[in-house]
């Protein structure tokens, strides 16, 4: 009788416990997803153009509004500004904050990093402006 006592509660909490790592694996498994999505359409709009162009800036600052950060939080990191050479192999990492809460008690802040990578088509023939990210 005490073994089912004490079983029951303890498979429950076992069972919380598993639900809750899920929900927050899922949750980080999504917003990684979202991230190398993004380091990877940089990094293609580099082969493209020949390097970090207004149309990359303008997608990290719509990924940014949609993990609700602030452009300021999101990191980018680029092989190279522009112009690059036709043929030359361009990368792109994106980086942003993963704060793990538990309801409003906040537990830590990890970082979750995506890695593209393209090689650029670009032609000098291209009249393209190109920014800092």
């Amino acid at each position: 009788m005490l073994d089912k006592v004490i079983a029951l509660p303890f498979s429950l909490f076992l069972i919380f416990l598993f639900a809750f790592f899920a929900v927050t694996g899922m949750a980080m498994f999504t917003q990684w997803s979202m991230v190398q999505n993004e380091a990877q359409y940089i990094a293609a709009s580099m082969g493209k153009w020949g390097g970090y162009t207004q149309e990359a800036e303008d997608s990290v600052k719509d990924m940014a509004d949609r993990l609700d950060l602030s452009r300021s939080s999101v990191n980018v990191e680029v092989s190279d500004v522009g112009p690059a050479p036709w043929g030359m192999p361009v990368t792109a990492e994106v980086t942003v904050p993963f704060d793990f809460k538990v309801g409003k008690y906040d537990v830590g802040s990890f970082h979750i990093s995506g890695l593209g990578n393209s090689v650029s088509t670009c032609i000098d023939a291209y009249a393209v402006s190109y920014i800092y990210p």
